[in-house]
């Protein structure tokens, strides 16, 4: 395959997979330790808001930075800052010193820094292989990405069973430190925009100038519509529901990570298929398997036991990942150069910076005692509603190839 042979995808590539890794093993940590240690089921939506609000403000940004300024110094520099993080919750539990204001406090710088990270990433790929070549390489990149969810969670659960929060903290450093040595500048070699005048009127004049290129082209703002349905109404409320339905059914912290790796290879088993995709009606692939996600949540809904919510989130990230790559491909095909970052940073606020507002219209249900279930089942429903009305609308996406 071409794409491995590539030194600079290769670095990138390697570098995303130990940073998934290194973040699925501190999620799972995280979430554990609130519900375990700290009791407190509720906090887990403060703590998730923590994370997603900030990284949706610096998402709104990172677009315009990732435009102006050499992506991969971007990504070394947050990934940099995301290891230190680490060390500092290690600190935390060597001094025995967890507090909700230390994680919250944490929580948010994390998320600033993702926020910066992910629109670069997503807007370097297209930039180190050919455009015949981008579908595959969206594919391999977010299916090993989605296989490090896989072992994140077995491999986080294993280290807090045998070593505690300590190892569990310290294995995520480690690796988050490795992803910014494999990200550096002089590795990928990518090239450094034009300088420009810097000010804050100039990166809002950005900001806007991305905002109206994405609503006036219509393959764009149908794709980022149809990730913004999935997210805002399957996998924001699925994510934040598994631990409190473990809770809830009195599972440990394998259950815990049973279900969250079983979201993991739903993703994974779509992200390979797309692979081998050859030839495909991309629009009107995504609208048809966006309504089957929705159905698969709706099961989801259902499950009663450990084993049958793994089942149904499987399916639903299965589902959910074959409306993300085709789309995300198509808009990034369809993106002027100069614009792509501001694209892919609107096409990341869709994406999953729309979760905080379902972390914390869950939590504050939740702490008000209404049944998640019935949360879960609205969410599926008002997310069916949206999908119609988009399917309708969107004439010139669902006719390109």
């Amino acid at each position: 395959m071409n794409l491995l042979q590539n030194p600079r995808f290769v670095f990138t590539w390697l570098s995303g997979m130990t940073l998934t890794l290194g973040f699925s093993i501190f999620f799972l940590s995280v979430s554990w330790l609130t519900i375990d240690v700290l009791k407190q089921p509720a906090l887990l939506g403060i703590i998730m808001t923590a994370v997603s609000l900030p990284r949706v403000v610096m998402m709104i940004f990172g677009g315009v930075f990732a435009d102006r300024f050499q992506k991969s110094r971007l990504l070394f520099l947050t990934n940099l800052g995301q290891g230190l993080l680490m060390v500092a919750v290690v600190a935390l539990h060597l001094a025995d010193a967890y507090s909700v204001f230390a994680l919250i406090m944490i929580s948010i710088v994390f998320g600033l820094l993702d926020g910066m990270s992910y629109p670069a990433l997503s807007s370097l790929i297209p930039s180190l292989v050919k455009q015949e070549e981008l579908q595959r390489a969206n594919s391999l990149f977010q299916g090993t990405l989605e296989l490090m969810f896989v072992f994140g969670p077995f491999l986080a659960g294993a280290l807090l069973t045998w070593g505690g929060f300590g190892l569990s903290f310290g294995t995520a450093a480690v690796l988050i430190f490795i992803a910014a040595i494999l990200i550096m500048p002089r590795l990928i070699r990518d090239s450094i925009p034009l300088a420009r005048a810097m000010s804050l009127g100039h990166v809002i004049f950005d900001l806007k100038e991305g905002i109206r290129y994405v609503s006036s082209t219509p393959i764009l703002r149908s794709g980022t519509l149809s990730i913004a349905i999935v997210n805002l109404f399957v996998m924001g409320p699925l994510i934040m529901s598994i631990p409190i339905l473990v809770g809830e059914r009195g599972g440990n912290a394998f259950d815990l990570s049973l279900i969250e790796g079983g979201l993991a290879v739903g993703t994974f088993a779509a992200s390979f298929l797309v692979l081998l995709f050859r030839s495909v009606h991309r629009g009107r692939f995504v609208f048809r398997v966006l309504f089957l996600t929705l159905g698969a949540f709706f099961l989801y809904t259902q499950a009663q036991s450990i084993t049958l919510l793994a089942l149904a989130a499987a399916a639903s990230g299965f589902m959910l990942m074959l409306v993300y790559l085709p789309t995300v491909t198509l808009m990034q095909e369809h993106s002027d150069h100069d614009k792509i970052g501001r694209v892919m940073s609107i096409m990341a606020l869709a994406a999953s910076g729309l979760e905080p507002i379902a972390f914390a219209v869950l939590s504050i249900l939740v702490a008000l005692a209404v049944p998640i279930q019935t949360l879960l089942i609205s969410f599926g429903i008002i997310g069916l509603v949206c999908s119609i009305v988009l399917y309708v609308r969107s004439q010139t996406f669902r006719d390109t190839r």
